[in-house]
């Protein structure tokens, strides 16, 4: 998305509208057709609160929101979808749940009303009722992959490992690859304490990124690496992956620097274990 400062200086007003037309626009382009054209028909308070909460001012965002959701307040608006997206970032779950519950009742088939319900029940702890929503989602919803994710994700949020790795094996066998849920599976797997599992589907992850032409995800990448670290493997697609990970994910230097001075050392390779020893070095006094 392009940025869009709302406090940039000597702005003229004209190109400050301009700016925020433009930002709002790309903003919805990803929208489906039904949403994207309400957005258009708000009124500028709506688009207002919702550049902010793309931006993530969520206390200007929640304000926007509710001073549209009172301009537009038919039952069809998709406003209370946002502002609770709004009151959710700034933990407000009661105020969140309500608009989404009466949201819910008008859009029984929003897949992005039941993530986001989803995510205040599993940030107030209460699984049961998340699950209890999802099994009550319209017939047609019901074996589709965004319910079933949600479904796996609150097993996984309420520990119950083995039904969620049990949901993913199912979905897998029933419905064929799929990356999504691997992820979950992978992850599951560890939380289980089945580390060769999780490390050969994270393996089969990015072997299937690969192949797509995909971008490896960063996550990924780093959880085989690590998993294949702690396996004893140091070879040199692993000693690549992080030296990869240290352009992708620099936040995380030092921890890559870490492993590949491990590996180097391993390989014998004692003239790069010390350079990059030395680059930690200087990361750590730059800290």
């Amino acid at each position: 998305m392009p940025d869009f400062d709302v406090h940039v200086e000597n702005a003229e007003k004209a190109g400050y509208q301009e700016s925020e037309e433009e930002y709002f626009a790309a903003v919805c382009g990803a929208l489906p057709e039904e949403m994207r054209k309400a957005y258009h028909t708000y009124g500028s308070t709506f688009k207002a609160g919702y550049v902010a909460l793309n931006q993530g001012d969520f206390e200007l965002a929640a304000a926007k929101l509710s001073h549209a959701l009172e301009e537009n307040p038919f039952p069809q608006s998709f406003i209370p979808l946002e502002l609770a997206t709004a009151y959710l970032n700034l933990k407000k779950y009661d105020q969140a749940r309500a608009l989404l519950e009466g949201f819910m009742k008008e859009h029984p088939d929003s897949i992005q009303g039941y993530h986001l319900l989803c995510e205040i029940f599993w940030e107030i702890k209460e699984f049961d009722q998340a699950q209890e929503h999802l099994l009550s989602c319209p017939e047609e919803l019901f074996d589709s992959l965004p319910i079933q994710l949600l479904r796996g994700e609150t097993l996984f949020q309420a520990k119950k490992y083995q039904e969620a790795k049990s949901l993913c094996l199912d979905y897998m066998e029933s419905s064929g690859w799929n990356e999504n849920i691997a992820r979950l599976l992978a992850k599951t797997y560890e939380a289980l304490f089945e580390m060769e599992k999780a490390r050969d589907l994270y393996g089969e992850i990015m072997m299937q990124c690969r192949g797509c032409g995909v971008h490896i995800d960063t996550f990924i990448k780093q959880r085989y690496a690590d998993l294949c670290f702690e396996f004893g493997k140091y070879s040199t697609d692993i000693l690549e992956l992080y030296l990869s990970l240290v352009q992708e994910d620099p936040d995380n230097k030092a921890y890559y620097y870490k492993k590949i001075i491990h590996i180097y050392s391993a390989q014998g390779n004692e003239q790069e274990a010390r350079r990059y020893q030395a680059f930690a070095h200087k990361l750590k006094g730059n800290e």
